[in-house]
């Protein structure tokens, strides 16, 4: 049973910290500090009453976080390590998608390391397209960003997620 749950923040500020640190442990600059998080509008992805994932979206903003109405950025899509190659990584990106569309997006935004080859299969096979290489976007390791969009059908469900 997976189940999503919004962090409450800034009370588990220090639990979601700890949690990105496990799941980005080898791009330490890609990690939020406290400020940061409490920016974020953030959800546990929660299986078995056991944290396994997080996601963290900003609302009507682009990925370089310029305004953008009806756009859903998604900042972080983490699985942890020990809960990887199961399937919740699918799991967690088809529950994004149907956040989006029930809270009236027209349009996913999200970025990811050009080296993340596991990240943009999946979002591929989930709709989203290559919009832009974003050279140099990540630090601690140096690396371009790799940005990706889908658009939202009303009438989009995990059962129709090839659309």
């Amino acid at each position: 049973m997976i189940e999503f749950r919004k962090v409450i923040l800034p009370d588990e500020v220090d639990v979601v910290q700890e949690i990105d640190r496990r799941i980005f442990a080898s791009f330490p600059g890609d990690l939020f500090d406290a400020e940061e998080w409490n920016g974020l509008e953030s959800y546990w992805m929660v299986e078995h009453d056991e944290i396994v994932g997080c996601s963290a979206f900003i609302r009507h903003v682009d990925y370089d976080e310029t305004p953008r109405e009806g756009c859903l950025h998604i900042v972080s899509t983490g699985v942890l390590p020990e809960a990887r190659g199961l399937g919740l990584g699918r799991k967690q990106k088809e529950w994004q998608i149907e956040f989006a569309r029930r809270e009236g997006f027209h349009t996913i935004v999200t970025n990811m390391r050009r080296s993340n080859a596991q990240i943009i299969h999946l979002n591929s096979e989930l709709g989203f397209e290559e919009r832009k290489i974003h050279p140099n976007f990540y630090a601690d390791p140096q690396e371009d960003g790799i940005v990706m969009e889908r658009h939202i059908s009303p009438n989009w469900s995990v059962t129709n997620a090839q659309e």
